[in-house]
C-alpha cells in the first residue's frame, strides 16, 4: 500500500472519530468522544509548535494515510514525558519476604502497590490501525515512524521510554483483573472508568485501594491475567521487543496489561538508522527497500526503494516530494 505518516491536523477530526470507534474496550488514549479526541489534536499541534527547553507535557500524534483514498486508516501518539500536571498510575508488582526462622520457614509472596509518577519516562501509545487495513503490514512502520521521530528529536524525551499493553479482555469486553480486583472499589463497569480516566484521572487517587493487593489471594483467573497481554496485542509487544523493551515491573491499574520499558540508547531501530544526504535520481538501478523519515517538524514518513552511494540516499522525485525535500537536504533511513 502506497502510505505516509504525517502529525494529526485540525481537519482530521471526523476521520479519527470514525476509527476510535473501532477501538474496542482497553484503548484508553483513543476514546470515542468527540471533545476528548479535539483536545489531543489541539495538544498535539501545539506540542509542534514549541521549542522545549526539556521534555514536558509536550503529545505527539501521528495518522497513517492511505495516498490511493487519502483516508485516515491508522493512529499512533508519544507523549514527551508521564506525570507533571497530571499524576501517571501503575500497579508496581512486588516481593514480601515472610519468614519463620524456628519453623525454617522462608516464603516470597509478590503483591501489587499502587504507584505514582510525576516525572516519568517519555511514553509511545495509541497504536491503532483500521480493522480494515489490518495485516497488511501496516503495523510496524506506523509504530517505528515514533522511533524515529524520538531519533531526529531526542531533545524534546527523556533517555527512557515506555509503553502500556493492552492487557486480558475477554469477547464481552470484560477484563478478569477488573472484574475480580478493582471493580470491588469502583462499582463501575470496565468500559466506564476506562472511559472517565481518559477525562479526568482525578478519580482513581480517591477510589483506588492504596494498601497492597496480595496476589496469592486473588481468584486463579486474575492471577493468570497479570501482567499478559490481549490477544489483539501480541503483534505489537513482539515488535517492541525485537526493537529492546521489556517488562519493567509495572501493571495497568485497570487490566493489569503490562508496561514495558526501553532504553533510546538500546533501541534497535535507532542504532540501525542513519541520517544521509538525500539525492534525487531518475532512475536506481540497484534498489532497497526502506523507511524514511524526514527530519523537520513538518514530519513525514514514508516506504521507498532507495539506492545508497556512499553518504547519500537516492530517491525518486515523487518519494522526495512525499517528504517535503529535495537534492542535499537530510533524511533519516532505516534499511
Amino acid at each position: 500500500m502506497d502510505f505516509i505518516i504525517r502529525p494529526i491536523e485540525k481537519e482530521d477530526i471526523q476521520a479519527l472519530i470514525k476509527l476510535a470507534a473501532k477501538t474496542g474496550p482497553g484503548m484508553t488514549s483513543l476514546p470515542a468522544d468527540e471533545k476528548l479526541l479535539e483536545k489531543k489534536i489541539r495538544a498535539s499541534l501545539n506540542s509542534f509548535k514549541v521549542d522545549p527547553i526539556k521534555p514536558g507535557d509536550e503529545a505527539y500524534r501521528f495518522v497513517l494515510i492511505d495516498r490511493e483514498t487519502d483516508q485516515l486508516v491508522g493512529i499512533c501518539a508519544i507523549s514527551a514525558k508521564i506525570g507533571g500536571y497530571e499524576p501517571f498510575y501503575s500497579y508496581e508488582i512486588k516481593i514480601a519476604r515472610h519468614q519463620a526462622k524456628k519453623l525454617k520457614i522462608d516464603k516470597e509472596v509478590s503483591y501489587l502497590e499502587l504507584n505514582t509518577e510525576h516525572d516519568g519516562p517519555s511514553i509511545i501509545s495509541s497504536l491503532f490501525i483500521d480493522p480494515d487495513y489490518q495485516g497488511k503490514g501496516l503495523g510496524k512502520p506506523l509504530s517505528l515512524a515514533r522511533i524515529l521521530f524520538i531519533a531526529d528529536f531526542r531533545e524534546r524525551f527523556m533517555d527512557t521510554v515506555i509503553a502500556e499493553m493492552r492487557g486480558v479482555i475477554d469477547e464481552q469486553g470484560k477484563s478478569p483483573f477488573w472484574e475480580g480486583t478493582v471493580r470491588h472499589f469502583f462499582d463501575l463497569d470496565f468500559d466506564q472508568a476506562d472511559y472517565l480516566s481518559a477525562k479526568d484521572k482525578g478519580f482513581i487517587a480517591d477510589l483506588m485501594p492504596h494498601y497492597p493487593i496480595y496476589i496469592p489471594l486473588l481468584p486463579e483467573i486474575v492471577q493468570d491475567s497479570i501482567g499478559k497481554v490481549n490477544e489483539k496485542t501480541r503483534p505489537a509487544i513482539k515488535f517492541l521487543e525485537e526493537e529492546g523493551f521489556k517488562p519493567d515491573g509495572h501493571v495497568d491499574i485497570f487490566d493489569a496489561g503490562p508496561r514495558i520499558a526501553c532504553q533510546v540508547a538500546d533501541m534497535q531501530s535507532i542504532n540501525n538508522s542513519q541520517v544521509m544526504k538525500l539525492e534525487i535520481a531518475d532512475s536506481l538501478l540497484e534498489s532497497k527497500e526502506a523507511l524514511l523519515s524526514n527530519c523537520i517538524l513538518d514530519y513525514r514518513v514514508i516506504k521507498a526503494e532507495v539506492g545508497i552511494d556512499g553518504d547519500k540516499v537516492l530517491v525518486s522525485m515523487q518519494d522526495a516530494e512525499k517528504l517535503l525535500l529535495k537534492t542535499g537536504d537530510q533524511v533519516r533511513v532505516l534499511l
